[in-house]
């Protein structure tokens, strides 16, 4: 008599629970009319319990990472279907922070920024000092765009590199082949790969002559030599201009600097041709100066 009694009263507290979990749905009414789009009636919603329960947690938990439950899928995001049997099922996809970093991973040649910034976006990188950048950028997305270059020189902490990582993530992220390479890194790593393995610096040069937009970054540090003006990055950036691709620089060096810099063993005519390159291809020089911003994120490192 004791067990029977007992049973009955896991029963009644079962019961309970799947009557709440049942309202807790009828109430959801953003969830009925996915259901109801589904021809899914009001009628059916007890034998699919276990599985809008699990697709009302994993929504929770992708639309608020901070949500007390954890996503029964994390880094994926679920859309409830119509079977082949038809029956209510569902399907699991990439959600879009995953996607975003896939982007990232398979749209990027080289990513020669901090980690951090993997996360920036054009929208989170706000100033009234960038305005100058953002108005040179901004012609160079233009139709009518005749030179799709921007050189921006500042200082060390001028935010410079900062935001164009941001706005390359963006690219990146709407599927466009993107570079941001160091130059003082894969310069020199590619006279290296032009000695030991032609085959694939060959195939590095085809990359970075093709990606829709790149940036190099603290250019004028890099190691100069002869070589690497003449064999890598005359020819790089005469396809890019050829080719009419976004080319952005970073530097700390003025244009005639930079012609100076690449006046090897006063070879002046040939590092005229890199500044002069670069000089047909924007409308002028931007300068950025260092800025609140720039304090405010040196501190969120």
């Amino acid at each position: 008599m004791e067990t029977f009694v007992k049973d009955r009263k896991e029963i009644k507290g079962a019961e309970s629970k799947s009557t709440t979990l049942r309202d807790e749905i009828l109430c959801d009414r953003r969830l009925m009319n996915e259901l109801h789009a589904l021809n899914v009636g009001d009628e059916e919603i007890d034998s699919y319990l276990p599985l809008l329960i699990t697709y009302l947690d994993q929504r929770a938990a992708e639309e608020d990472p901070n949500h007390e439950l954890k996503a029964p899928y994390p880094g994926m995001t679920m859309k409830l279907i119509i079977d082949d049997s038809g029956k209510l099922s569902y399907l699991l996809g990439p959600d879009d922070e995953t996607k975003r970093k896939e982007a990232l991973e398979n749209n990027y040649i080289f990513r020669d920024y901090p980690d951090p910034w993997a996360d920036l976006s054009g929208k989170s990188v706000k100033g009234e000092r960038y305005k100058k950048l953002r108005t040179a950028l901004a012609k160079t997305f233009a139709n009518t765009c005749v030179k799709p270059w921007v050189f921006v020189k500042g200082d060390s902490g001028s935010g410079k590199s900062y935001y164009l990582a941001a706005v390359l993530n963006g690219l990146a992220a709407d599927g466009e082949s993107v570079c941001f390479m160091n130059g003082a890194k894969r310069f020199d790593e590619l006279k290296t790969l032009a000695i030991k393995n032609r085959k694939q610096f060959d195939a590095i040069m085809g990359q970075l002559e093709t990606c829709g937009t790149m940036v190099i970054d603290d250019f004028g540090n890099e190691f100069k030599s002869e070589y690497i003006r003449d064999q890598i990055l005359l020819p790089l950036l005469s396809e890019r201009s050829r080719s009419g691709l976004r080319t952005y620089f970073t530097s700390q060096y003025n244009l005639d600097e930079i012609k100076q810099l690449y006046s090897i063993h006063r070879s002046y005519i040939e590092g005229a041709r890199v500044s002069k390159l670069i000089e047909k291809n924007i409308d002028k020089v931007v300068t950025l100066e260092p800025g609140l911003e720039t304090i405010s994120q040196k501190r969120a490192k």
